[in-house]
């Protein structure tokens, strides 16, 4: 049977971004955005798989360890699951441009390797139907490259190449209204 997904970038669509050159090093500088968890709460009584994809390069330049990274995804994971949220998948990125991965978006290999660990517990992923939600250009090259609709997070930017939301709640809301209307 296939499902629709959702494959969410952190930084900027779940939470709040750091400034420039900053990143999210502890559960204390973790500030959940507003209307993110009836946005998730939404997608998953609409029967969508949740699935983040982050680019961390904090642990390539040693500014913080995977340990610690794992931590702050468990408290996200716990704050979610305590307002009847679960979140099917995170999928990390570690390494930094130089490293020339083939994770790191815009390059889509965390998506793809989700959809594969998917398939192989025997869910397969509606491409046609799933979205790619993020704040970046690479977010969205990421889930094109894969053929995903895709949703920018911006207050300020015109898009061509997406449909451009001011929250994740309204890229969401957006969503079912299309989907609904498909």
């Amino acid at each position: 049977m296939e499902r629709p997904a959702i494959f969410l970038d952190r930084d900027g669509v779940i939470n709040k971004k750091m400034s420039e050159g900053d990143y999210v090093k502890d559960w204390n500088e973790f500030e959940f955005l507003p209307g993110v968890i009836n946005a998730l709460w939404k997608l998953k009584r609409s029967g969508y798989i949740i699935i983040i994809v982050t680019n961390q390069r904090c642990i390539a330049k040693g500014i913080m360890d995977e340990n610690k990274l794992r931590e702050i995804h468990s408290r996200m994971i716990g704050h979610f699951k305590k307002n009847g949220i679960e979140i099917d998948g995170i999928y990390v990125c570690p390494h930094d441009e130089p490293d020339n991965c083939d994770c790191r978006k815009p390059k889509p290999g965390m998506i793809l390797n989700a959809i594969d660990d998917f398939r192989n517990k025997g869910i397969i992923i509606d491409i046609k139907k799933s979205y790619m939600i993020g704040d970046s250009e690479k977010d969205i090259l990421a889930g094109k490259a894969v053929g995903l609709k895709t949703i920018r997070i911006a207050e300020d930017i015109m898009a061509d190449n997406c449909l451009v939301k001011e929250s994740l709640l309204s890229a969401v809301t957006a969503i079912i209204t299309m989907e609904a209307r498909a």
